[in-house]
């Protein structure tokens, strides 16, 4: 019976393995915020599009969507959301966490397609200079490590 079970395993495993690499990768989107009163501090929610280029790593760029909300005011900054990348069935879905204005922690919490099975996690850095923060625009810069299922 153990033969059997440790044969079974032998076959399983090459589906298991699972490659970790660097990625480093910059959105580039429309901002679509709103911004509420909420006593000493602003309520804020956004649902932004756009693309993201890869500079570092084997995910294909493409289209990105992010929707989050928080608080903002006199004590900081709080909030967070997902961004979903890519189209169609291959697709992988980042839950990002505020940790100061302009930064944030990230982990990918769900993938389809050819990224089912992708775990990672990483930093954000949302470029926050003034010119940047006038136009309806927004870029980020994302980095960190990502796990992706090994190919046949």
């Amino acid at each position: 019976m153990l033969r059997i079970v440790l044969c079974a395993a032998a076959v399983l495993v090459p589906e298991c393995l699972i490659a970790s690499e660097k990625v480093s990768a910059t959105n580039f989107y429309v901002v679509k915020q709103e911004q509420i009163p909420a006593g000493e501090n602003v309520f804020w929610k956004e649902d932004n599009y756009g693309t993201y280029t890869i500079h570092e790593g084997s995910i294909d760029a493409g289209f990105v969507r992010c929707v989050g909300s928080g608080f903002g005011g006199p004590g900081g900054i709080t909030g967070g959301g997902v961004c979903v990348y890519g189209a169609d069935e291959d697709t992988f879905t980042m839950r990002w966490e505020v940790v100061s204005l302009g930064f944030n922690k990230w982990r990918i919490v769900s993938a389809t397609g050819k990224y089912s099975g992708m775990t990672g996690s990483g930093t954000t850095r949302t470029r926050v200079a003034s010119q940047f923060m006038a136009l309806p625009h927004r870029i980020s810069d994302w980095e960190g490590e990502v796990n992706l299922p090994a190919k046949d």
